[in-house]
């Protein structure tokens, strides 16, 4: 019999409209999961159990009475920079350890207005830019070999939603922290296109560069929680409107015919071996969908993560300079981050932001008759948890957010949509590719990931579990 932790929430809500299950059955099923696979995992900061009893309680009876919402039942956890009121929000920091908002975040809002189960909240780098060591909470150890990082910065919604403490989690991406937790811990995970998800109430880290989205088990998973947090908010300037067709309306489209677009540069330049055999193995997979896969140039793709990480400093050290007089507070990595941020001279950020509009109309181009783009979501397997980690590339070690980032951070700057998906194994790690769309396009991507999903089985692999599970 299967677990109703391990299964997605389109599957839950599948039981529940035919009343085999419970939405408290299910709030149980991932407490019980969370219970068997903490403090080992790390995932959770903090378990809101009673909370979601009374909430999966008033569920069940929106069932029986034919009033269920969108997410009716459904358990998920946020990121601990997520405000929730009444309940503590640390950023992964011990400067807020004791932190308890008075307001939502927006995003928070409109899960919990859909009828989600908030169950936990999960670990983050600090402040989302920290080191895979948090100093505070410690590491969250990789699902698949505890030995090597989950990534981040969304460290905890990667492993919880793997183990299947909850289905659904909320991640944020600055330079990838949605996609790289994703890709490591076998995944589905989208950033939206910038401005989609409103970010009021979410600590902010680079205000041009943050995303928010959902990382899930399913791209049918991610389409259905961006339809709830996705839509324009007045607190948020940057928030884009409403679409006029739902995400999910993607779902089980025909892909066949599309063309999607390659840059073998910079995106596939520095990978390693194994990992770039196994990302074209995932590339014919895909052409056996009917898409056809197409040569692009990129000329200044190298330029993109430089302006990136510029802005981020600037942005941060504006954001954070508060924090630095409790720089001896923080972990090691955010701490260097911070103290580098003050060497990014106005003129460097400047530039920045100048490249910005050119490398976006550059990327515009390159996918002049494409319906997409596809990239390798990770160049090397998840590294080794470590004071001073490194990626393994084959032939060199290179710092593992170099490689992490490469073809991450590009698209933060260009504010395009990327979706991660799992795409094989490496010595028993997942792999995963990456479709990246027009802005504002994120229904193409959901077609191409669910058409490939559809065809493959990669996504339904799951790490092993404790005995005592």
């Amino acid at each position: 019999m299967t677990d109703l932790a391990d299964l997605t929430a389109t599957e839950l809500l599948t039981q529940f409209a035919a009343g085999t299950t419970t939405p408290s059955e299910a709030v149980e099923a991932c407490l019980a999961r969370i219970e068997a696979t903490e403090p080992a995992a790390n995932a959770v900061i903090t378990t809101l159990a009673g909370h979601a009893r009374e909430l999966a309680a008033e569920s069940d009876a929106r069932w029986r009475d034919g009033t269920a919402r969108p997410l009716e039942g459904i358990p998920y956890g946020l990121k601990d920079i997520v405000a929730t009121a009444g309940i503590r929000t640390t950023g992964g920091s011990a400067l807020y350890r004791d932190y308890v908002p008075t307001t939502d975040a927006v995003l928070a809002a409109r899960l919990a207005a859909a009828g989600g189960v908030l169950l936990a909240k999960l670990a983050t780098f600090e402040f989302a830019c920290g080191g895979a060591i948090n100093r505070t909470f410690g590491p969250t150890p990789n699902p698949w070999d505890p030995r090597r990082t989950t990534g981040g910065s969304s460290s905890g919604s990667g492993a919880s939603v793997a183990l299947g403490q909850v289905p659904l989690a909320i991640g944020t991406d600055t330079g990838g922290s949605i996609r790289i937790p994703s890709a490591f811990c076998g995944l589905s995970g989208i950033k939206p296109t910038y401005g989609r998800v409103p970010r009021h109430g979410v600590m902010g880290l680079s205000w041009t560069m943050d995303h928010a989205g959902p990382m899930t088990r399913s791209v049918a998973d991610c389409a259905l929680m961006l339809d709830v947090i996705a839509g324009p908010d007045p607190a948020d300037p940057t928030s884009l409107p409403a679409g006029e067709t739902p995400f999910v309306a993607a779902l089980g489209r025909d892909v066949a015919g599309m063309r999607v677009g390659r840059d073998r540069t910079f995106l596939e330049a520095e990978m390693h071996p194994a990992l770039a055999q196994a990302y074209e193995a995932s590339l014919t997979e895909l052409a056996a969908l009917g898409v056809e896969i197409v040569d692009v140039d990129l000329p200044t793709a190298e330029l993109a993560p430089v302006a990136g990480w510029w802005i981020i400093y600037a942005e941060m050290l504006s954001l954070h300079e508060g924090h630095a007089g409790g720089i001896e507070d923080r972990d090691e990595m955010g701490a260097s981050l911070l103290g580098a941020a003050p060497f990014v001279s106005a003129a460097d950020y400047l530039r920045a932001l100048r490249l910005r509009p050119l490398f976006q109309r550059e990327l515009d181009e390159a996918m002049s008759g494409c319906d997409a783009l596809v990239t390798p979501a990770m160049t090397a397997l998840p590294p080794l948890i470590g004071d001073d980690m490194t990626s393994d590339l084959g032939d060199r070690e290179v710092p593992w957010l170099d490689a992490c980032c490469r073809t991450n951070v590009p698209f933060n700057l260009t504010g395009s949509p990327a979706l991660v998906l799992p795409s094989g194994a490496v010595d028993g790690l997942p792999v995963s590719i990456q479709f990246v769309g027009r802005p504002r396009d994120e229904a193409t991507l959901f077609a191409l990931g669910d058409a490939y999903q559809r065809g493959t089985t990669h996504h339904l692999r799951r790490p092993a579990l404790p005995a005592t599970v």
